[in-house]
């Protein structure tokens, strides 16, 4: 990880757009040539994520994507700032709309086939043993190419087999927690998710 000073911070900063904040500051960037800053704060001193930061997480998670052909933001650069502490990582985002964008503005046959492919597609994670904590459909993009791929991807694991039968049924929870997501879907979002 590269130290980021607060100059060079405010730099990069100009003609940013701010997409996500809380009461502790920015938390996503776009910047002004298009890539992203995701920045993470420590909640704890004393934590795991003082040797291994959120965005290095993040980072090595995308690699192990990209190693199982699963499309993916690209990583650019890791960065720590010291005042406020936050790790960030620097990336070019994935091309495409999410899921939640696409449900909202399709109906009938055209969403029923977008989710029947969603379902393979969370099959074909579990398969190459992907378990996404933060699995739901705005965190699931469809690329030009009309591939799916993951975001926000800091909250997830990748093992070296087919997940169990518990964490995919987990994951299927996580996935269809998100009642809003669902609500304008015509039929039992269920039957397709085990």
């Amino acid at each position: 990880m590269q130290p980021l000073s607060r100059d060079q911070f405010d730099a990069m900063r100009l003609g940013a757009s701010v997409l996500e904040e809380d009461g502790h500051g920015v938390k996503v960037l776009r910047l002004a040539d298009g890539t992203f800053l995701k920045l993470f704060r420590r909640k704890s001193w004393l934590s795991k994520n003082a040797f291994f930061t959120p965005a290095q997480r993040f980072a090595e998670n995308a690699s192990l994507l990209q190693q199982r052909n699963i499309p993916c933001p690209q990583i650019i650069a890791l960065y720590h700032l010291p005042d406020p502490y936050r790790s960030v990582v620097h990336y070019s985002p994935l091309a495409g709309n999410t899921l939640r964008q696409l449900l909202n503005d399709s109906r009938g046959i055209e969403s029923f086939e977008l989710l029947m492919n969603l379902a393979t597609f969370v099959t074909s994670l579990h398969d190459k043993g992907v378990y996404f904590r933060s699995l739901h459909l705005g965190n699931i993009v469809l690329t030009p190419d009309n591939e799916f791929g993951l975001i926000d991807i800091s909250d997830m694991r990748c093992l070296n087999r087919p997940l169990s039968k518990r964490l995919r049924a987990r994951n299927y929870q996580h996935l269809l927690r998100y009642e809003q997501d669902w609500a304008h879907i015509g039929f039992d979002i269920k039957r397709l998710f085990p």
